[in-house]
């Protein structure tokens, strides 16, 4: 396998000068973090024996629930029959509570509605029953259904072993620094603006990916200082700091805005981005100067797990997939630079590779189209063949707005995450967006979580308080269900 591109082993955030150098909220360089599940998930364990639970269980529900924790002191009113209703225990809909009983795990005082023989049962049941509620073990637990936290901590934290560590993977969507966002910049003087309201979350990942979309340069003037409706972005290198003090550890430029441009800006466009990317210390991946460099991945070690991240260009660089939604105009080639094409027999063989070598890998695409709610048909044999080849997970970003996921053998098919930092106001869709919250169990994804956010004053994206979050993740499901139903040729 080629070469790639491995974080440093020196804390990048010392590029960053004046105040955001002082922020609380920068991290130590990935290898010399404490673990984020270090006692969280102690602390919930805690409180869950405290009230009468087996050793080592978790109260879960079914994905769909909009509710992620309860109090301790909920738990057993929850199980005993004593709340009926979730809106009772802060869920913002109102359903049913139903006690779900798995055989061999007892609870003293709780007297099931129903029982079913296994795990497998169980998740089916909860898929089924929006509304239902069980105790199981936390070693029988997988992504199929959501953990409960107890009083903010996380019982899913605690499932980690030496030999199979638990890991948070933060993914962000598009992050454009140029045209309405540029022009806020300036005008607030602060180009860590956009970023402040995010930053609490990705501190709370282990490792947070997001992707680029804008040139970086002292050179070339702003377009949108002329023309504020301008489909060019370029941004300036003080830019960059609020991607730093938001703890992004990699970015993708496996994208339609690392080349493609209306202005005729050739290569030295990319080249200008890249000198300054690469002197703040700040990973990327997905492109280069000829397509071995694209192809390479961005590699670490978080928690003693190996992690490798792909980034292809479904969109300026879909050799594979032509069409309304992509086409081949900034392809890398052997000896000429560009972004990582989606030739599928490639990305394949780079991913049975990877998967060799690593114990996690989870390609980035750039794909799909525009303002739309599902993915076409090409976007589904792209992301099945990547799971085929041994990918944990497969993200996708570019469409502008959220779509939903699919699994495929167990493993999940995230197709949209929507805008991270953009400035398209015009709609709900194409303002909202979520960073979506992986937590792996060794190679394994074994929870996730959807935390959707706004963009707001075209420039700065803040997270959804639990009801527009609850708004948002019933698009999201009822995308899945077009995913799973209809399909786009």
């Amino acid at each position: 396998m080629k070469p790639t591109f491995t974080a440093p082993s020196v804390s990048r955030r010392s590029f960053v000068a004046g105040t955001v150098a002082a922020s609380a909220a920068l991290r130590l360089p990935l290898g010399q973090r404490p673990p984020v599940a270090a006692s969280g998930g102690i602390r919930a364990a805690a409180a869950l024996a405290a009230q009468g639970l087996p050793a080592a269980t978790a109260l879960v529900t079914s994905v769909r629930l909009p509710l992620t924790g309860i109090s301790s002191s909920q738990i057993q009113p929850l199980l005993s029959g004593q709340v009926t209703n979730w809106r009772d225990v802060g869920c913002l809909l109102s359903l049913p509570v139903s006690v779900v009983g798995l055989d061999g795990t007892v609870v003293d005082g709780v007297t099931p509605a129903e029982s079913v023989a296994d795990y497998a049962a169980l998740a089916t049941k909860l898929a089924e029953s929006p509304g239902a509620v069980a105790v199981v073990p936390l070693d029988q637990i997988d992504m199929q259904v959501s953990v409960l936290d107890i009083d903010g901590d996380a019982p899913l934290l605690q499932v980690g072993t030496t030999e199979m560590p638990v890991t948070k993977i933060g993914f962000g969507g598009d992050i454009l620094f140029g045209r309405n966002v540029g022009i806020h910049m300036r005008k607030y003087g602060d180009f860590t603006f956009p970023m402040l309201q995010l930053k609490d979350l990705f501190a709370s990942f282990d490792l947070t990916i997001c992707n680029w979309e804008c040139f970086v340069s002292e050179t070339i003037e702003p377009p949108e200082l002329t023309n504020p409706n301008t489909f060019d972005f370029v941004t300036e290198p003080p830019a960059i700091e609020g991607v730093l003090m938001a703890g992004i550890d990699a970015v993708s430029m496996a994208n339609n805005h690392a080349f493609d441009n209306y202005m005729g800006l050739g290569p030295e466009a990319y080249r200008d981005t890249v000198k300054y990317i690469d002197a703040a210390g700040l990973p990327r991946f997905g492109a280069g100067e000829n397509l071995e460099e694209a192809r390479k991945p961005f590699t670490t070690e978080v928690n003693g797990v190996s992690i490798a991240i792909l980034g292809v260009d479904g969109v300026t660089a879909n050799i594979d997939f032509p069409g309304t939604w992509g086409f081949d105009k900034t392809s890398a080639t052997a000896d000429g630079p560009g972004t990582n094409p989606l030739v599928l027999d490639n990305v394949v063989s780079d991913i049975e590779s990877l998967a060799s070598q690593y114990d996690v890998v989870i390609p980035f695409f750039h794909m799909g189209e525009e303002l739309v709610w599902y993915p076409r048909d090409f976007e589904m044999t792209v992301s099945n063949a990547c799971i085929d080849a041994g990918a944990a997970a497969v993200i996708s970003s570019h469409p502008h707005t959220i779509m939903g996921m699919h699994t495929y053998k167990g493993k999940p098919v995230f197709h949209g995450l929507g805008n991270l930092v953009y400035d398209q106001m015009f709609s709900v869709d194409s303002r909202t967006g979520y960073i979506l919250d992986l937590t792996l169990k060794g190679k394994d994804v074994i929870g996730f979580r959807i935390h959707g956010f706004e963009n707001f004053d075209f420039c700065q994206g803040r997270l959804m308080p639990p009801g527009e979050n609850a708004a948002l993740l019933n698009r999201f499901w009822r995308s899945t269900d077009l995913t799973t139903r209809y399909r786009m040729t």
